[in-house]
């Protein structure tokens, strides 16, 4: 279980901000890692504008799995969800003044395993659990909040994971199919360039 003190987390928050916006400019990043949140862990990185008084998605990009130094993974996740995130298209200098950063850290995802896929329905915790699933050449991954977010049941939950995997629905019936959960440490700023704060599992705040 990893384990973030606020501060840690204000600083991982800050240092994703600061990368984002020393994309506009000609400086480099100016806040330092601190060597205590050197970890092994995965990271993923979401921005949200909040101009309209709503959360709207406009990036998130990151890593299930550690993957070498913690703090290249959080630069290289920052910069892909401003940049990079297919879904979107990359975020202008304008919108630094409207969107939100949020930093989530991951524990490593463990597999679920189940007498009969039904069983998956009382195993998933909502605002808790994270969930990856792999089947052949397919695979996705939704963050713990997402479910919250769109207050979705279990069922739900599962439900999209397929879709976002590119398969049905239901697929996650299918024996063959394999669902992992984690949980995250998540910190986020309550507005841009405001006070962070750490996520609750099951709240907004």
């Amino acid at each position: 279980m990893i384990l973030f003190t606020l501060k840690d987390g204000q600083h991982l928050v800050s240092v994703a901000r600061d990368i984002v916006e020393s994309l506009f400019s000609d400086r480099r990043p100016s806040l330092q890692p601190l060597i205590q949140i050197n970890v092994k862990a995965g990271v993923f990185v979401s921005i949200h504008d909040c101009s309209t008084g709503e959360n709207i998605l406009r990036g998130c990009v990151g890593f299930p799995l550690p993957r070498g130094e913690f703090y290249s993974s959080l630069k290289e996740a920052a910069i892909a969800a401003a940049t990079q995130d297919p879904r979107f298209n990359p975020i202008s200098k304008e919108e630094l003044d409207r969107v939100v950063i949020e930093v989530s850290v991951l524990n490593l995802p463990e597999l679920i395993s189940v007498a009969k896929p039904i069983d998956y329905l009382a195993m998933v915790k909502i605002g808790v659990d994270g969930l990856m699933l792999s089947w052949g050449e397919h695979s996705s991954l939704l963050l713990p909040q997402v479910a919250l977010e769109f207050n979705w049941t279990v069922d739900e939950f599962l439900s999209n994971l397929c879709y976002k995997a590119g398969l049905t629905p239901e697929m996650w019936m299918n024996k063959d199919v394999k669902i992992y959960k984690f949980s995250c440490v998540i910190f986020r700023e309550s507005e841009p360039r405001g006070r962070i704060y750490q996520v609750d599992g099951r709240t907004s705040e």
